[in-house]
């Protein structure tokens, strides 16, 4: 015989209804003293222990995303902060030049309204406007012309020196052949002991050159070439150039001096003509 047919014949198992009820009088009671006497705090904390890892495990994730948002919203926020300051610091530099070329330009302004006149002589205060495109010339184009007053070979000097000289007028422009053209020169005489030799231009707005130069001529590195006025063009005395190196000769008895000039050729736009003064 199977033991299922030696069970008690009269146990019963109870019903669903009777199970709820007595689980739900347990719950009200366990609740009741634990409101009253504080019965359940003990298993609550054990309870909260066993549990606590479980929690934060099933925390982390959504922590993790929520902190990966946050930092890809302020990196995001950092490089537009970033790409606007270069921005600005791109102006900011461009204005500092802007005011800095304007800062250098008035200072130039003002040297050469303060430049000493000279006995005979007026002077037209012109902006060079155009530089010749040819590449074998050295020629710039100023505002100011015939209708100014301005005439064919006269010199053209800045704060610091000779520029140039005059070489076609029109009627609200003229031609400037800068020093350092090929085709140019210019009298001058040393300052230290007066010996007069003929600068000429070499193509190349930095350099001036002397030509033909005596092997016993007493001329060093470092003398200061001022303009002779032998020529009748330039007045004398205006700085012309600055003597660099003397170059011994190879294949010809002269030597040759290279110059450094000391107005700021192809450096700036405002130079000043000099034109006789008009007498009544």
């Amino acid at each position: 015989m199977s033991p299922a047919t030696q069970a008690p014949l009269f146990v019963r198992e109870m019903g669903l209804a009777t199970r709820f009820g007595l689980y739900l009088l347990i719950c009200l009671v366990l609740m009741a003293m634990d409101a009253r006497y504080g019965a359940m705090s003990i298993a609550r904390s054990g309870f909260n222990a066993v549990i606590h890892p479980a929690q934060q495990v099933l925390i982390w994730p959504f922590e993790f995303l929520r902190d990966a948002g946050g930092f890809f919203a302020v990196h995001n926020d950092l490089v537009r902060e970033r790409d606007r300051l270069l921005r600005e610091r791109g102006e900011l530099q461009a204005r500092l030049q802007e005011y800095q070329a304007l800062q250098g330009e008035n200072e130039r302004l003002h040297t050469l309204a303060g430049l000493p006149s000279e006995p005979g002589l007026t002077r037209v205060p012109a902006e060079i406007i155009r530089a010749d495109q040819d590449p074998f010339t050295r020629k710039v184009i100023v505002n100011r012309g015939s209708l100014h007053g301005v005439i064919a070979g006269r010199p053209v000097i800045d704060e610091a020196g000779l520029i140039g000289q005059v070489t076609q007028v029109f009627p609200a422009s003229a031609e400037v052949t800068l020093l350092t053209d090929r085709n140019q020169s210019a009298p001058v005489q040393a300052k230290r002991n007066g010996m007069r030799i003929l600068v000429s231009g070499m193509g190349n707005d930095s350099l001036l050159e002397v030509r033909y130069l005596d092997l016993h001529a007493d001329l060093k590195p470092g003398d200061i070439l001022l303009s002779s006025g032998l020529d009748g063009v330039y007045p004398a005395g205006i700085p012309v150039a600055r003597v660099l190196q003397i170059e011994l000769p190879r294949h010809n008895p002269f030597a040759r001096a290279i110059c450094q000039p000391l107005g700021g050729i192809g450096q700036h736009r405002h130079v000043v003509i000099l034109m006789p003064e008009k007498r009544q």
